[in-house]
């Protein structure tokens, strides 16, 4: 009889064949023995448990079939732990030495992924996704007719707020309904004092709320000189956030 018992350690990257560039990356695994690679997650059939340095959207699909089939999948908590793990040991960063190292952490450094959360980014994902694409090219429209380049862009802004405004409210709609996640934003919206911020949802989504404090400040640059490198995406929800609180006050 089949068991799926094996345990991988897995320094993931972004599939090549979903890269618009290049031939990109394929992850690099460590079975405890040695080290090989894979185009996909799920080519590790027989796996029993994979623990994973990082969770990109791009990877979802692989861990959602992982996780039905039966297989435990743990993501690292804090990727400063595997940072500081490999100056310790005098190793340069590369993806071999980042999926050995991932063996030497404690399990309690990781943390497990369900199929409940991975269907929930699934779903929200591709909203995610299209609203900040509107923000985005919104932006750069506008510059551009702030320049004297208005090429009918008006019409076209126009359109794209309001293509904004409807999955704002679907965001919101959505974060609402979720289980643990709907709690949380009602929570922080009454803690804060505003209503239906799309933001506030997005981050009740994108935040790694399982880290501890000075870890998530180190996430999104709050720590000066310790943190050159974050996530400019949940940082770019922060101001927006910010924005909006400042300009509510301003019409109040």
């Amino acid at each position: 009889m089949w068991i799926a018992d094996r345990i991988y350690f897995v320094d993931v990257a972004i599939p090549a064949d979903r890269k618009k560039r290049g031939r990109g990356k394929v992850h690099v695994v460590f079975d405890g023995d040695k080290v090989f690679r894979v185009k996909r997650l799920t080519e590790l059939g027989d796996a029993g448990e994979i623990f994973i340095d990082s969770l990109f959207p791009e990877l979802y699909d692989e861990v959602l079939e992982l996780l039905r089939r039966g297989a435990k999948v743990y993501l690292l908590r804090d990727l400063t732990k595997l940072k500081k793990l490999r100056m310790d040991n005098g190793l340069r960063k590369s993806d071999e030495n980042d999926a050995i190292l991932l063996a030497r952490i404690p399990g309690e450094r990781f943390r497990p992924l369900t199929v409940e959360e991975l269907e929930i980014k699934i779903r929200m994902w591709p909203l995610v996704r299209r609203y900040r694409w509107i923000i985005q090219w919104k932006k750069t429209l506008k510059t551009l007719i702030k320049h004297g380049f208005d090429y009918n862009f008006k019409e076209v802004v126009k359109l794209m707020e309001a293509d904004r405004m409807k999955l704002s409210q679907e965001i919101i709609k959505q974060v609402s309904s979720l289980p643990i996640y709907g709690e949380i934003y009602r929570k922080a919206c009454e803690i804060i004092g505003v209503k239906n911020s799309v933001e506030l949802a997005i981050l009740t989504l994108g935040l790694p709320l399982h880290l501890p404090l000075k870890g998530l400040k180190g996430l999104l640059g709050f720590t000066p000189d310790k943190n050159k490198r974050y996530c400019h995406k949940l940082r770019i929800h922060i101001s927006s956030f910010a924005t909006s609180l400042y300009m509510c006050v301003k019409k109040v």
